[in-house]
């Protein structure tokens, strides 16, 4: 009963490594033989599986070899069987993992670890927020899920690449999604705005439907969508197309404004830029707070209030103890 519960729990490990398995056994099994056969050549087990690595391995050192007819016998038998299966391994060590690299380089393997990033589509944000990702979390393992791509575009970069329609269990399984720390969605611009947000709506359901609590951050492009994809359970949706003109908007009464948002936006290191509670500093003026926080070496500039954001409100402004208060970390 024990051998046959042995060979059911290495039956559930890769062909691999149930064939190396097996050379073990065989290695150690002839070595022992050896050790018994011959003992005085041979007077440890370790000496006799050191002669059967040796001879398997097709090394041959000659410093020791056996010496009696059946120990030459035995030799013999094993030098037959033992090299085939020590050379049969090799090539199907090498033929396994050029097999795995190129899974791996087609999308096809399955991502083992947790608490990583989820980015859903291959595009120019995708790419650059990646990037951006890798520079300032190089600890932080990425996984990107596209359907139109046929390779990992950024193996080299050791981004984990699985090739899937985002929108099916199967796919996000790959993903890990059940353990991810972040999924972030980005949208198709090659297909129309409704074709687009219904797909990213139709993920984001999927991506709750598996881990309700995991963070998302989508990008719709309709507004109209949005509190579609709030409704779905969204963390975060950002409006790409209302985010583009009021850029652009800005560049038109202050030229070059453009340029200087997206350098101060780079030039901010992560959590640098965040929200602060203001449960310590009710019913205090906007002036003093802020100058509470400048002795920490953090800049306010803007109280969130409810759904409404005010940039530098004046000095009086009275702070309430729900608002949430707009700072960098300097």
């Amino acid at each position: 009963m024990r051998l046959r519960d042995l060979v059911y729990y290495i039956s559930r490990y890769p062909p691999v490594l149930q064939l190396g398995a097996l050379i073990v056994l065989i290695l150690i099994t002839m070595g022992f033989i050896m050790h018994l056969v011959e003992p005085e050549m041979f007077p440890t087990v370790f000496d006799g599986v050191w002669f059967a690595i040796v001879t398997a391995s097709t090394i041959g050192y000659g410093d020791t070899s056996p010496e009696t007819v059946r120990g030459k016998a035995f030799a013999m038998v094993f030098i037959m069987f033992g090299a085939g299966f020590m050379t049969f391994y090799m090539a199907k060590l090498a033929s396994s993992f050029v097999m795995t690299q190129g899974a791996l380089g087609r999308g096809e393997r399955s991502y083992e670890r947790a608490n990583h990033v989820v980015v859903v589509g291959w595009n120019s944000r995708s790419r650059h927020t990646i990037k951006a990702l890798l520079s300032n979390q190089p600890e932080r393992s990425i996984v990107l899920i596209d359907h139109s791509l046929t390779e990992n575009p950024l193996q080299k970069e050791g981004i984990h690449f699985i090739r899937g329609n985002p929108g099916e269990d199967s796919t996000l399984r790959k993903a890990k999604i059940s353990d991810a720390h972040t999924v972030l969605i980005t949208a198709d611009q090659y297909k129309s705005e409704i074709e687009v947000d219904m797909q990213t709506i139709l993920t984001l359901l999927t991506v709750k439907g598996i881990n309700p609590s995991v963070y998302t951050i989508v990008e719709i492009l309709s507004p109209e969508q949005i509190v579609n994809a709030e409704r779905a359970g969204a963390n975060e949706v950002i409006e790409s197309a209302h985010l583009l003109s009021t850029v652009m908007t800005n560049s038109v009464f202050s030229h070059g404004i453009s340029t200087t948002l997206l350098e101060m936006l780079t030039h901010l290191k992560p959590n640098q830029l965040d929200f602060m509670s203001a449960e310590s500093f009710s019913e205090k003026s906007f002036c003093d707070v802020a100058q509470q926080l400048n002795e920490k070496d953090i800049l306010m500039i803007g109280v969130k209030r409810g759904s409404e954001l005010v940039m530098n409100p004046s000095p009086s402004f009275l702070i309430a103890s729900d608002d949430l208060l707009l700072v960098i970390h300097t």
